[in-house]
Formats: structure tokens, C-alpha cells, sequence
């Protein structure tokens, strides 16, 4: 143990000592903050990102001349022109498009002309679409004697679910999406680190392993103490990464969202209108920090940790004998797919069919069985995971990391000496049981 100890130091100071890693862990979280303030500016300004498009509605019908609303994204001009003129005002490059409206009878599938240039975004077409629906929609209602203002009053009619779930204390108050959002981002979390240190862990054995100075490190140290002392040191780096990802991040989205809300210029006229949706949504934004309150985040953060650390000791273990049994990167492709793919395979069941069933047969087996466990545990445990399960899933994940870490010393003690040849599924099948 002392031994491997020494080895895990080594690694760990070495890597956060480097610029890269300094660079990294201090320009990411920065990154982060400036994409949410970014991303937040750029939703309450959708114009900057669109450009104003002009479009001439030509109404043969008349019903539809001066209804349309123009924002800043769309203006709409009418005047009567027939489609040949359209097209040469089109081709002139004066307007985006021009709608032709015939006098046709309603029916149920209205269609009508956008003639452009340049195929319309998606917005843009909804947009005009919703506004023609809801003028034919109203044009119906007056002619079959229907009292708009009353029809609206019937529609905007709302039913909110509030659940209540019945636990050891009584019941308490929850919140589906809220729940679905913890344990998905808790699961693209532990997805995410999986992948990014057990590929530094393959690529410092192959580096290690190329330049020979693996020879120098066994004449020391039993091959499985260098392999353990490698992962241990590489996950106490992740650790501290992620440590201080959280906080950085934390401490600087408070300030970035304060910035970007002095920078946005919204009218009063904006404001104004927008009153009445705060106030009607006031009750959601209440919901939902409610639901965020609802969680026993000890319990959350404990499962994290201990599933960080785990998930990445078994899989670590399997990059480690990877990287033992190659000698460059390129080599990886046919031994990476076979041991990522129960990965990908969790990590995709679990924003589909978890999330709907999380105490479902499936669910429960998938956060039990180690290959898995470490993403689907995180979707299921803000759900509410009975004690038995937890701990069922530790003990296998436990056994799981034992077993693997077998598995990769008995590999890892012949491929990091093993030079010049790519070793085929066979020959990796038999180190595992040579005794020498």
C-alpha cells in the first residue's frame, strides 16, 4: 500500500502541477458562466440572431389585410399583385417573400402561397402559420354565431397536478420535472468523468509504456501496485477538478447573470405586457424552487461520490489494461467499442426508459448490475430508491470494481512489457491465465 500510495502522489501532483491542467480548471468554469450569460442574452434578444425579413401579402380575399402582426423578426406589406409580378420582385431582392392568398372557400386544409428566395427557418413559418390559424379560427367562430371572448375564456381553463408522495415522515410535496432534471444532469455528470479520466488513465500507460520508462518503474514495484497507483492518482485529479469546477462555477453564473441583465434593453411597452405571463407564472417558478427543496441532497451528493469514484475504478481499471496492451492510440478502436458500449447503452436507457419507469423491473436491475449502476442509480435516486436497493447497488458495484481490477492486472502484468505487436482477443484470453 505504501508503495502504491507513492505512485498515486506521484501521479496526482505531477498532473495538477501542470499548466494545461491549471488552464483548464480555471478557463472551463469561466467558459461555462460566459455560454449561460450568453445563452440567457441571446433568448430574451432572439432579433440579434435574426435578421428583419419583409414580406408582401398579396390578399385576393381581403380578410386577412392588415392582421398580420409584424415584430422585429418579420414586417408584413399588402398590396394585390399577381405571382409573375411576384416573382420579379422576388428576384429584384426587395422582400424575403411574398404570400399569395387566393379567394378560395375555407375547408379544412387552408393552404396558402410563401413564395422566397431562401428556404424559410422553421420559426419564421410557424410564426405566419399561427397567425393565419388563429384569424381562420376566428373568422369560423363569427360566422357560426360563437362569442370569441367567451371561447377564450374556456380555453385558457388550466388543471395543475400537485403531487404528493407518501413517505416515512407523511407526504411531501414533489415536482416531476424537477426530478427527471436532477437525475439526468446527475447521470451526464458521472457519464461525462467516466469517459474523460479513464482515457487519461489508457494514455499515460501507453505514453509510459512507448517510452520505456514502465522498464525502469517494475524493477521498483509489482505491475498491479503501478496500475492501481495510476488510477487512484488520476481519480484524486478528477476529484479535484471537479471540486473546483462546482465551486467556480457557482461563484461566477451570480455575477455573469447579474451582467447580462443590466445589458438587456427591454421596453416598457415589454414589460408591460409581459406583466401579466410573470405574474401567471409566478406559481410555476414557485413550483419548481420548491421541488428543487424537496431532495435529501446527502444523500444525493454521498451516491454521487461514491458512484464517481466507483464508476471511474471500474471502468479505470479496464482503460488501464487497454493502454497496457497496445502501444499507440490507434490501436485502442477495437477494445474501446466492446467496453464503452454497456456505457452508452445505460446512459441511453436511462433518458428514456428510467426516467418514465424508474422503479421498473428493467430500472432496477440496470442500477444494480455494475456496468451500469454508477448512471442509472444517479436518474433513479431523486425518484426515491428503497435502502435495500442502494445498498444492493454498492455491494455490486464494490465486487464489480474488485473483479475488474483482477481482470486488468492480469492483462496489465504482460501487455505493459509486451512491444511491436497489436495482441488479438485470443492472446489477451491467455495472459489472463498464464501464471508467469
Amino acid at each position: 500500500m505504501h508503495k502504491i500510495w507513492l505512485i498515486s502522489k506521484r501521479e496526482y501532483l505531477t498532473r495538477v502541477k501542470k499548466k494545461s491542467f491549471i488552464i483548464m480548471t480555471i478557463l472551463s468554469p469561466v467558459l461555462i458562466a460566459l455560454f449561460y450569460g450568453i445563452i440567457i442574452y441571446l433568448s430574451f434578444n432572439k432579433e440579434i440572431a435574426d435578421d428583419s425579413k419583409h414580406i408582401i401579402v398579396s390578399d385576393q380575399s381581403g380578410l386577412f389585410t392588415n392582421q398580420l402582426k409584424s415584430n422585429k423578426s418579420i414586417s408584413f406589406s399588402y398590396r394585390n399583385i399577381r405571382e409573375d409580378e411576384a416573382k420579379s420582385i422576388l428576384k429584384s431582392g426587395q422582400v424575403f417573400g411574398v404570400i399569395m392568398v387566393s379567394d378560395s372557400l375555407f375547408d379544412k386544409s387552408f393552404k396558402i402561397k410563401l413564395l422566397v428566395n431562401e428556404q424559410p427557418s422553421l420559426s419564421t413559418l410557424t410564426n405566419i402559420e399561427n397567425q393565419f390559424e388563429v384569424l381562420i379560427k376566428n373568422k369560423k367562430l363569427s360566422e357560426n354565431g360563437i362569442d370569441q371572448k367567451i371561447l377564450s375564456e374556456i380555453n385558457s381553463t388550466g388543471v395543475e397536478i400537485e403531487t404528493r408522495k407518501l413517505t416515512d415522515s407523511g407526504l411531501e410535496s414533489g415536482n416531476s420535472g424537477v426530478t427527471t432534471f436532477v437525475g439526468i444532469i446527475g447521470a451526464i455528470l458521472i457519464y461525462f468523468f467516466i469517459f474523460l479520466y479513464g482515457v487519461q488513465v489508457m494514455k499515460g500507460v501507453i505514453e509510459e509504456k512507448t517510452n520505456r520508462i514502465v522498464e525502469v518503474l517494475i524493477s521498483s514495484v509489482k505491475p498491479f501496485e503501478l496500475m492501481m497507483g495510476k488510477i487512484i492518482g488520476i481519480a484524486l485529479v478528477g476529484l479535484t477538478q471537479f471540486v473546483l469546477w462546482v465551486i467556480m462555477v457557482l461563484t461566477l453564473t451570480i455575477p455573469v447573470s447579474m451582467v447580462v441583465a443590466n445589458l438587456m434593453n427591454i421596453s416598457p411597452e415589454t414589460i408591460a405586457a409581459g406583466s401579466d405571463a410573470t405574474r401567471q407564472s409566478s406559481g410555476d417558478i414557485a413550483g419548481i424552487l420548491s421541488g428543487f427543496g424537496q431532495f435529501n441532497y446527502t444523500l444525493i451528493i454521498g451516491m454521487f461520490i461514491f458512484y464517481f469514484i466507483g464508476g471511474y475504478l471500474f471502468y479505470g481499471a479496464l482503460f488501464a489494461a487497454v493502454g497496457s496492451a497496445v502501444d499507440s492510440e490507434t490501436d485502442t478502436q477495437q477494445f474501446m467499442m466492446p467496453m464503452t458500449l454497456p456505457l452508452i447503452f445505460s446512459f441511453a436507457l436511462a433518458q428514456s426508459i428510467v426516467v418514465n419507469a424508474p422503479n421498473g423491473q428493467l430500472a432496477i436491475w440496470l442500477s444494480i448490475i455494475p456496468l451500469s449502476s454508477p448512471v442509472v442509480m444517479m436518474v433513479r435516486l431523486p425518484f426515491g430508491v428503497p435502502t435495500w436497493q442502494i445498498i444492493t447497488s454498492m455491494v455490486c458495484m464494490a465486487l464489480g470494481f474488485m473483479f475488474t481490477v483482477w481482470l486488468a492486472g492480469r492483462i496489465y502484468r504482460i501487455g505493459i512489457l509486451t512491444f511491436g505487436k497489436k495482441p488479438t482477443y485470443k492472446e489477451i484470453w491467455v495472459w489472463l491465465f498464464r501464471k508467469n
